[in-house]
């Protein structure tokens, strides 16, 4: 067999498998944009939390400069409620602000509280959305609290309205104002 005629015989065989291979690219390609597009929305999902997590970076660094307002205050679930509200609003944050608080009851010469901060916001998908996912809730909380009085002849300044009054839940609303739930606290306190 001559070298044309083996060249003719081999170039027949390739046109015959030519369809194959454009199959196995474009398989290929839609596996790597799905792999791709499903990137992209977690790594914009962890971007948004990790913007989250910076501001509750800033309303922990906050405290020390509210803790005497808090302290001092008549009602100070809700002072810290909209305190931090406050400092989220300064910071461009549309999301929901949700503060817990808890307070033991009071012993004439100490006092302890918690606040748990709680951020949430919704995130629009952008390649999830071909397969019908339009949005997901990116949450994340920090815990603080406080101590006062350490001796015996340490005498603490307390409210004149039980801990049960202002113990509770504070979530934002849209409008403004929050809504405030005497029974919603965490499971894990």
């Amino acid at each position: 067999m001559n070298l044309k005629a083996r060249w003719i015989k081999n170039f027949t065989c390739f046109r015959r498998e030519n369809g194959n291979i454009l199959l196995l690219f474009a398989g290929t390609l839609t596996v790597l944009i799905f792999f791709v597009g499903i990137s992209m929305d977690l790594g914009l999902i962890y971007l948004k939390r990790n913007a989250l997590m910076n501001l509750c970076q800033l309303v922990k660094e906050d405290r020390f400069t509210f803790q005497d307002s808090i302290r001092y205050s008549n009602n100070p679930g809700r002072d810290s409620f909209m305190m931090i509200e406050d400092a989220m609003k300064r910071n461009h944050f549309d999301g929901t602000v949700k503060v817990y608080f808890k307070e033991v009851p009071p012993e004439s010469n100490y006092r302890y509280y918690r606040i748990r901060t709680q951020l949430s916001e919704e995130y629009s998908y952008t390649f999830l959305r071909i397969f019908g996912a339009d949005t997901t809730t990116i949450t994340v909380y920090f815990d603080g609290g406080e101590t006062y009085g350490e001796g015996l002849s340490d005498v603490i300044w307390h409210p004149s309205s039980p801990v049960s009054s202002y113990n509770g839940s504070y979530t934002s609303r849209s409008g403004g104002g929050c809504d405030y739930d005497s029974a919603d606290m965490p499971s894990e306190w």
